[in-house]
């Protein structure tokens, strides 16, 4: 392989099977509470029993991580769909609340193997020297999953009813399990050969503690947004306000190649600390938008300040492991972004529901250029 290219064949294989895998999981997700409901389950635990598959996903990240450092990734990729494929077909055959609640759990297992280790997974067909740029393409996929998905779901809902929506989004499973099992994969690393023991660094990084801190203050306002942005808009008189997630994705899209290749040429400070200005800059617009183009624009500054801090985030820490820990690596930014995701709308309604959102977006922003000089302090103790 050259070691310089990054759209060799099997990363392209790499990058088709994280888009279709995200499109089969964002086909699901829309129609879950109208599912339960169906089932006969309660409204007020519809979200409780949504949220499972990601509560327990946060806390078998660790076990994947461990799992990808020292069993074959490709294997486990091809069992997180197999075990995926399962719990979809089982959906349709579920017709009691406890039934869906264990093959929720089932499914949030299969979801934290392939979540976790795709991105070690990818790291492992990427030059080093690219690493930043070639995980962008990855957030990428993922950035298209989530336009494709929903859109995906209505329109087999629509045509064939509910519970098509699982069994075609089962189909798409099944060809990610194919084209992963068809990859060519020769690891850049030999596999371990001793004996896997519980320690604390096979499931987590210490020394990635303030990396997962950083990633999760930036995923607080994906928390945020993702339950309280139709509340915004109401609140601010906003109509269109969904339109956010639409521009947001488009700038994702074209933004990410650039600030992966200004990370691999400029290195992680030179990434960050814009990243986390322009990701302030958002937060203060949100604070003060009472019109639709205000949102947009803080939609682009969002995507481009969090869309390169995260990713900057994610290349370091596998750069600063090394490919034999690329899973724990992968595992640690995965906590910090899911502990953002948790965080950011309990905090957030608290906040909300006392002084409004002017506050919290205004708070929010000051935190994001806190962490400015935290990381600073951090890598002059760390170069020390």
């Amino acid at each position: 392989m050259n070691k310089e290219r990054i759209f060799t064949g099997p990363f392209l294989m790499v990058l088709s099977v994280s888009i279709i895998s995200g499109a089969a999981s964002y086909m699901v997700n829309p129609i879950l509470p109208a599912f339960l409901l169906s089932r006969g389950a309660p409204m007020e635990i519809t979200g409780i029993i949504s949220s499972l598959m990601s509560l327990v996903a946060l806390f078998g990240r660790p076990f994947s991580g461990a799992a990808s450092d020292y069993f074959n990734k490709k294997k486990i990729m091809v069992l997180s769909y197999v075990l995926s494929i399962i719990c979809l077909l089982l959906y349709t055959k579920a017709d009691t609340v406890t039934a869906i609640i264990i093959v929720r759990i089932l499914h949030g297992v299969a979801f934290s193997l392939s979540g976790t280790v795709s991105m070690a997974f990818g790291a492992d067909f990427l030059p080093l020297s690219r690493l930043g740029e070639g995980l962008s393409y990855i957030g990428i996929g993922t950035v298209i999953s989530t336009m494709i998905g929903p859109q995906l779901g209505e329109f087999v809902e629509n045509s064939f009813g509910m519970e098509s929506v699982f069994i075609w989004a089962s189909v798409l499973y099944v060809i990610c399990g194919i084209l992963t099992y068809l990859i060519p994969y020769h690891p850049q690393i030999s596999e371990k050969k001793e004996k896997f023991v519980f320690r604390m660094e096979n499931f987590f990084a210490p020394e990635l503690g303030m990396y997962v801190f950083l990633i999760g203050m930036l995923s607080v306002g994906n928390g945020i947004l993702l339950y309280y942005l139709k509340d915004f808009g109401t609140n601010r008189g906003i109509a269109n306000i969904s339109l956010y997630y639409t521009v947001s994705s488009i700038a994702t899209v074209l933004t990410k190649p650039f600030t992966g290749k200004w990370l691999d040429a400029k290195g992680i400070a030179y990434t960050l600390y814009p990243a986390f200005v322009i990701s302030a800059v958002f937060a203060f617009c949100f604070a003060r938008a009472y019109t639709l183009p205000l949102v947009l624009t803080a939609a682009v500054l969002k995507a481009i300040g969090q869309g390169s801090g995260q990713s900057a985030i994610q290349a370091d820490s596998v750069r600063k492991l090394g490919l034999q820990r690329s899973g724990v690596a992968s595992s640690s930014c995965y906590i910090g972004m899911d502990l953002g995701n948790v965080l950011g709308p309990a905090i957030g309604a608290f906040v909300i529901s006392a002084s409004g959102y002017e506050l919290l977006f205004n708070v929010y922003g000051f935190l994001l250029l806190l962490c400015i000089p935290i990381y600073w302090i951090y890598s002059r103790k760390t170069a020390e």
